[in-house]
């Protein structure tokens, strides 16, 4: 029977679990189906307490050692174990894993109490440790007959001097390999395998075993059959529940990746906008509308949605005039009018305004901007040149209302005094 438990478990593939449930001689029988079950073999060390050599010593029974504080601790662990209370026995060993936890919690559902405990010990690594054989009976639910097992522990003592078990050297993880372990402690556990007085026992259980089994064949189908393909199912199960955590993982931190990227180049984009508009603004100009119901849209387009109307004289702000559209300032959003339809002054927006005094009858002024001369002095007034910065333009005379009659090349026409500094 033995050898089909070992063959059944071994077909199970966890990562980190390999070949679960099998341990060579630590398992007993029908008992050894249970990984942590409370029917595995003892795996510990020896030696009494008071001796330098860990491997000298008798066995030593419960009744002989008479440990309370041990049987609590012990017996405490089963009681959690049987109810599947995982936070519980938490209290009494750690580490367990969530692998762990997750088979406790499928095999509890079996059983209906652990009783008769008894304990055997020897000395661990120090004299503050102990190797524990836990001789017990498993009353499955539902089965008449309770089946003898046998299970280890390492116990040892924390800074506070309380007993707890050491689940680094349960069986569980010494077929999983989750938690790395002290290379002394598992030499000991190796030679305590090996010392007549744990092999006795072991002989003894699996006589126990063996004939309960015989005795209740409603035990032996559970334990051959209907345990072991439990064990199956949950191993399965639970690869597939890690394996889509896992995927679920990947695909939430990838996701969290490209929003921190998509937020990066927002702010990016946005910093290179505002660093634009702040130049933008800085290099404004004032403009005067020359013409009245004039449409002003959302883009640089006679296609472009009507953001309302501006009419003659109005003052805009300029930020860019390009491919005879002039973006301005409407009502605090930024909107396109036809450039010919706007007056640009070539004093920033910033300063708002520009004092000029009247230009002198029969003076030549260098252009410091491009300029419209008109027919006459009115912005709305048809151009007749345009007069470009740098270039040179005579005043004729002060026409009155901001304006100044010129010379340009010949042309006579007028245009806005405050150009002509």
């Amino acid at each position: 029977m033995l050898d089909k438990v070992k063959e059944i478990i071994k077909k199970i593939d966890i990562d980190g679990i390999r070949n679960f449930l099998v341990k060579n001689k630590r398992y007993i029988g029908a008992v050894g189906v249970f990984v942590l079950m409370m029917c595995i073999l003892a795996v510990g060390t020896d030696g009494s307490a008071s001796s330098k050599n860990p491997m000298a010593g008798a066995y030593q029974s419960y009744e002989e050692n008479e440990d309370q504080k041990l049987l609590d601790l012990i017996t405490n662990y089963y009681n959690a174990y049987a109810a599947g209370d995982v936070e519980t026995l938490q209290k009494y060993a750690t580490p367990v894993s969530a692998a762990e936890q997750s088979y406790i919690q499928n095999y509890s559902q079996f059983i209906e109490k652990y009783q008769n405990i008894k304990l055997y010990t020897k000395r661990g690594i120090d004299e503050n440790a102990y190797l524990v054989s836990a001789y017990l009976q498993i009353k499955f639910n539902d089965i008449d007959t309770p089946v003898a097992g046998l299970d280890f522990f390492y116990v040892e003592t924390d800074e506070n001097g309380n007993l707890y078990i050491n689940n680094t050297y349960g069986l569980y993880n010494q077929n999983a390999g989750e938690y790395q372990m002290d290379s002394s402690i598992t030499a000991l556990i190796a030679a305590f395998e090996q010392q007549e007085d744990v092999l006795a026992l072991q002989a003894q259980v699996q006589q126990e075993c063996n004939e309960a089994m015989l005795a209740d064949e409603k035990l032996s189908t559970f334990v051959n059959s209907t345990l072991q393909q439990s064990i199956t199912k949950w191993a399965t199960d639970y690869k597939a529940q890690v394996a889509a955590e896992e995927a679920a993982k990947q695909e939430a931190e990838q996701k969290a990746a490209e929003e921190a990227k998509a937020a990066a180049e927002a702010q990016a984009a946005a910093e290179a906008q505002a660093a634009a508009d702040a130049q933008e603004a800085a290099n404004a100009k004032q403009g005067t509308i020359n013409a009245s119901d004039i449409h002003v849209r959302d883009a640089a387009s006679s296609d472009g949605n009507s953001l309302g109307k501006v009419n003659k004289g109005d003052v805009v702000t300029v930020y860019s005039v390009a491919n005879g559209w002039a973006k301005i300032d409407f009502n605090g959003t930024k909107a396109y009018v036809s450039a010919d339809f706007v007056d640009v002054s070539d004093a920033s927006a910033a300063t708002n305004t520009t004092t000029t005094d009247n230009a002198a009858a029969g003076k030549d002024v260098v252009l410091s901007d491009t300029v419209n001369v008109r027919a006459n002095p009115d912005s709305s007034s048809q151009k007749v040149a345009m007069a470009y910065k740098g270039d040179t333009i005579t005043v004729l005379e002060d026409a009155g209302n901001g304006w100044s009659k010129v010379s340009y090349k010949g042309q006579a026409g007028y245009c806005k005094t405050e150009y002509l500094k």
